[in-house]
């Protein structure tokens, strides 16, 4: 998602110094300012995990998309269908056309935004 100068992959100081840093709080000399300062990257992870409540989707298929697995029955027993996993990609891509429709009054704006990238 974010290759480095020759095409590969950045290396994690790399990525953070060369790329996420200056992106998140700004570049002063080459005057760009900041999109939310202080944000880290795992705060992606808060994020999206926080999107996911938001949209109502299963808690079986929240674990599934970040990684974890859920602890005894619900674990054992729950399961991500094809109609779950549609469910994410379609609220995704309402999140997505909702913030770059310029008239949408539920666009969040950079003000309304915290260091995690969560609504104020």
């Amino acid at each position: 998602m974010f290759p480095g100068s020759r095409g590969g992959w950045q290396r994690r100081s790399n990525f953070a110094r060369r790329t996420w840093n200056p992106a998140v709080n700004g570049h002063p000399d080459r005057g760009l300012p900041p999109v939310i300062a202080g944000m880290h990257f795992h705060d992606l992870r808060h994020t999206h995990k926080t999107w996911l409540i938001e949209d109502g989707i299963p808690e079986i298929a929240q674990a599934r998309r970040l990684g974890h697995r859920l602890p005894g029955v619900r674990g054992i027993y729950s399961h991500v269908t094809p109609v779950m996993e549609q469910a994410i990609a379609d609220a995704l891509q309402h999140r997505w056309q909702a913030t770059n429709r310029p008239t949408s009054s539920t666009a969040p704006q950079r003000h309304d935004v915290d260091h995690r990238g969560l609504a104020a």
